[in-house]
């Protein structure tokens, strides 16, 4: 549904890869102890630091003003997710999140772990009171019902949740290759609830669903939240939905079966590196398959990049950089496409002239969400872009 979060939510903010408070991501010092283990590192808390057990941290006071997602350095679709540095807060010791498999055992099934973000990833939620106009008018209403067929459901009198096409194909594939968590800044019984319409017979998720009341921080997503997990890849997208586009995606090509097939080719790529003995890392795995969507291009900007602006700080020079292409700040013969604003420019001149593809800056926005080389000819250079 629309973007609005459901009753129990909280604002989700940009999370990084990580640990510890001086960034390095390695216990000790340990973060907090859930249920007698580090949350990071899965140490027994009788075994660390002398067994004297760390300080309870209280939790965070309610903040505001955090950015939602899961990016890497704004590389959008699925990426890597990073884990925000600064101080922890400890699950509660009651928590039922349950540790993380063994990656020795991971490794022998040919899994890896998986945690997905499922509010505007796997599904969208919105309170029936706060349905916009845009929603009324495609009709949805305070009457609106279950309607499976379509992924429909009124989980109780105020809220409607509606999944994402193909999510329990993409379910069912991806658990072939990952022991899954789900991660919601939602209430645990909203959580719940949500989870039972994904995953009925609980063979995809079990108990490895994560709640506001498991979080680790009460206003931000943190993969401290599974104890003892090593080996990971953070997966979200955040897209529009049903109700505010008039319209669903298809199953074959809309996001989660993107995102399956980059889940399938991260998989690949990091058993191949450990059967190679060059990588055991998956972040770097992820890292090298992105490298892959624009391998070979060499990009020139025209008035893309204000001139004020260092290029190679500017998002878009970066972007184009992470997908393995190579940035040009003149146009020359190395150059394969030229990205403008306006069809008039010199470059933009020069791209016709000597048969280069001269393409607006969305052909760079659907490759970082693709994963692929999107088609060029579908994203010409007009005017009054």
């Amino acid at each position: 549904m629309g973007r609005r979060r459901s009753r129990g939510r909280r604002r989700k903010s940009k999370i990084k890869q990580g640990g510890n408070d001086n960034g390095d991501g390695r216990c000790p010092p340990h973060p907090g102890f859930v249920r007698g283990l580090c949350s990071r590192c899965g140490a027994k808390e009788e075994d660390a630091e002398g067994g004297a057990p760390r300080p309870r941290v209280a939790p965070c006071p309610a903040h505001r003003g955090f950015l939602r997602g899961v990016k890497d350095g704004g590389a959008g679709g699925g990426v890597v997710g990073k884990i925000q540095e600064g101080l922890a807060v400890p699950a509660s010791a009651t928590t039922s999140i349950p540790r993380a498999s063994d990656l020795d055992t991971l490794l022998r099934a040919r899994k890896l772990t998986l945690i997905l973000d499922l509010d505007h990833t796997l599904l969208n939620s919105t309170e029936i009171r706060q349905l916009s106009p845009t929603e009324q008018s495609n009709g949805f209403t305070r009457h609106t019902r279950d309607d499976p067929r379509t992924g429909l459901f009124r989980l109780d009198v105020h809220l409607l949740t509606k999944l994402r096409p193909f999510v329990r194909g993409f379910l069912e594939q991806a658990s072939t290759m990952f022991e899954m968590h789900v991660y919601t800044l939602g209430g645990q019984e909203y959580a719940r609830a949500v989870a039972k319409q994904l995953d009925p017979d609980g063979v995809y998720f079990g108990a490895r669903i994560v709640s506001s009341e498991e979080s680790t921080r009460r206003d931000m997503k943190n993969l401290d939240v599974v104890p003892g997990a090593e080996a990971v890849a953070v997966f979200g997208y955040d897209m529009n939905s049903l109700a505010e586009l008039r319209r669903d995606e298809r199953e074959h090509d809309g996001s989660l079966a993107v995102m399956l097939e980059v889940l399938k080719r991260v998989h690949q790529g990091f058993f191949d590196s450990v059967l190679d003995g060059s990588c055991s890392d998956v972040r770097e795995v992820i890292r090298a398959v992105r490298r892959e969507v624009l391998r070979g291009c060499t990009v020139a900007f025209s008035r893309v990049i204000p001139l004020a602006d260092f290029a190679g700080d500017h998002p878009m020079w970066k972007l184009t950089e992470r997908l393995g292409a190579v940035c040009a700040a003149n146009a020359d013969a190395t150059v394969t496409h030229v990205v403008a604003l306006d069809p008039g420019t010199e470059k933009a001149r020069w791209a016709r002239d000597n048969n280069k593809f001269l393409v607006n800056p969305s052909w760079i926005v659907a490759a970082s969400f693709r994963w692929c080389r999107p088609n060029e000819q579908e994203f010409p250079v007009t005017r009054g872009r």
